[in-house]
């Protein structure tokens, strides 16, 4: 499977309820960096699940749909331009996320995932 294939499966696995935590175990290698640039660091699938429960705690997001407005690769390295939809169990609407991402693969595994969107924004949403 070529990085960018990689990829896309991992962002199919983000609209199902529930999936997102095997999802994370099944793409992140053991020593992936995953940042959301001025949010949070973690390394490894379990941390990222950790920061994935705790956030779905204080927003109350369950899934996360995703508009691909484009996505470019070159070599292991795999650039995102998404709008990402974070939502309740019922399926509500809970903030919309423009955003760029990269992820780079190795393996058939990402080990290195950074997304860079505006943060207070993000705050500002979730505030209301």
């Amino acid at each position: 499977m070529t990085p960018l294939e990689t990829v896309q499966n991992f962002i199919a696995t983000w609209p199902r309820p529930g999936s997102f935590g095997a999802s994370l175990h099944e793409y992140l290698s053991p020593d992936c960096r995953y940042e959301n640039i001025g949010l949070s660091k973690t390394t490894g699938p379990a941390e990222a699940q950790r920061f994935f429960e705790v956030f779905s705690k204080q927003t109350g997001f369950a899934s996360i749909d995703v508009d691909m407005l484009a996505i470019a690769a070159q070599g292991d390295a795999v650039l995102t331009e998404r709008v990402d939809y974070l939502k309740a169990t019922d399926g509500k609407l809970i903030v919309t996320i423009p955003l760029m991402g990269i992820f780079k693969v190795r393996d058939g595994q990402i080990y290195e995932w950074r997304d860079y969107f505006d943060t207070a924004a993000l705050a500002a949403a979730l505030a209301k």
